[in-house]
This record gives C-alpha cells, sequence and structure tokens, in this order.
C-alpha cells in the first residue's frame, strides 16, 4: 500500500491513516519515504476489535520501521476520533480488557491543510 499510496496521500497533505490487518493496536509517528517527517500523515492499526484467533500476541521489533512506533499494545479495544476545529482532532484509543475502557494512548492531531510546505 505505501509504494502505490504513500505519493498520493503526502501530496494531498493527509493527516491520518486507519488500517486494520495486524490484530493489535499501534500507532506510529508521521511518516514519509519510511522516515519520520512532520508533513507525511500519521499511521495508526487499529485492528484490535477481535477475531476469531484472538489479537496478535507479538510484535517484530527489530522491524525496519519499529523505531517510528509512538504507541503499541496487544489487547482488544477501540478508538475515538473526535473533532474539535476545523484543523484540530484528539485521538484515544481504549484498552477494553480491564472492567472499564482504559484510554491508553492520546494524540492530538493538528491538520497539515492549512500548515506551510517545506
Amino acid at each position: 500500500m505505501c509504494r502505490a499510496m504513500e505519493p498520493l496521500l503526502y501530496d494531498a497533505r493527509v493527516d491520518v491513516v486507519f488500517s486494520a490487518h495486524v490484530h493489535a493496536y499501534e500507532r506510529f509517528t508521521r511518516i514519509y519515504d519510511n522516515e519520520a517527517n512532520s508533513q507525511g500523515p500519521m499511521y495508526i492499526t487499529i485492528g484490535d476489535g477481535g477475531n476469531v484467533d484472538g489479537h496478535s500476541d507479538k510484535f517484530i521489533e527489530d522491524h525496519e520501521l519499529a523505531h517510528l512506533s509512538e504507541f503499541r499494545e496487544m489487547s482488544f479495544g477501540h478508538g475515538r476520533l473526535r473533532i474539535v476545529s476545523e484543523t484540530k482532532a484528539i485521538w484515544t484509543w481504549h484498552r477494553n480488557d480491564d472492567q472499564h475502557a482504559t484510554v491508553r494512548d492520546f494524540v492530538v492531531l493538528e491538520s497539515l491543510a492549512g500548515a506551510k510546505t517545506n
């Protein structure tokens, strides 16, 4: 997906990409061309809603992009995206493994749409 879509996402100034293949939760910093880049999209894998096989039980620690991971957890959970204004949103990820949904990850998303390009 990255090779085919990343230039398009970058040029369109996409702020965040949500995907779900791995059955776990992981949030990466803003990335472009496999490097941290404040003008690239943030990638969030939210495949932790559940499946018959359960969630993934390990991350690839030596994966080439592991150092760009801001938060990861192998628990069932759900996310909430709250739009605050035209330029700001708040993303929270809630772990479901506790008696009550517990916020485990939190990030404020600032829109790139109005930001100056480098």
